[in-house]
């Protein structure tokens, strides 16, 4: 019983060498992060305008895929601010999920401490409603059927 008692006091203190001191420890390093906003330009009211986007950031040296991957929401002026994004140059896909069907893709570099901003032009698009729906007026011409015009 006595060597039980002594093996694990010798595999507690050999794992308690090998640990990280606390959480906290590593949360006193400095990341270097950066502030990414991207700006649409829509002449469409906030309250008229329903859409999100699903962002994809890829690193641009293919050292890691879909850094960020989530889908945001536009703020009453038409932005989207990211925070928290690491430094670095990045491939960024935006796919818009709503009203509009665009789908972006940019280089965007990010650097540390700093804030980017990136200006995205959206194509003209309209909420679709029945009530807005015309439908031409189709008067067939009869004599030009194939089966009057038979030789």
């Amino acid at each position: 019983m006595k060597q039980i008692y002594l093996y694990l006091a010798c595999l507690f203190f050999t794992l308690a060498a090998y640990a990280d001191k606390s959480p906290k420890a590593k949360a006193q390093k400095m990341v270097a992060v950066g502030t990414v906003e991207f700006k649409l330009n829509n002449t469409m009211t906030a309250a008229a305008h329903k859409d999100s986007v699903l962002i994809i950031f890829d690193r641009y040296d293919h050292t890691g895929a879909g850094v960020i991957y989530q889908v945001f929401y536009l703020d009453q002026d038409h932005n989207i601010t990211i925070p928290a994004v690491p430094a670095g140059k990045y491939y960024v896909t935006l796919q818009y999920l709503g009203m509009h069907h665009d789908r972006l893709e940019k280089i965007v570099h990010i650097k540390s401490q700093k804030s980017e901003t990136v200006k995205i032009s959206l194509q003209d698009s309209e909420e679709f409603s029945k009530d807005k729906v015309v439908i031409p007026a189709y008067k067939p011409n009869f004599a030009d059927l194939a089966v009057v015009r038979m030789k």
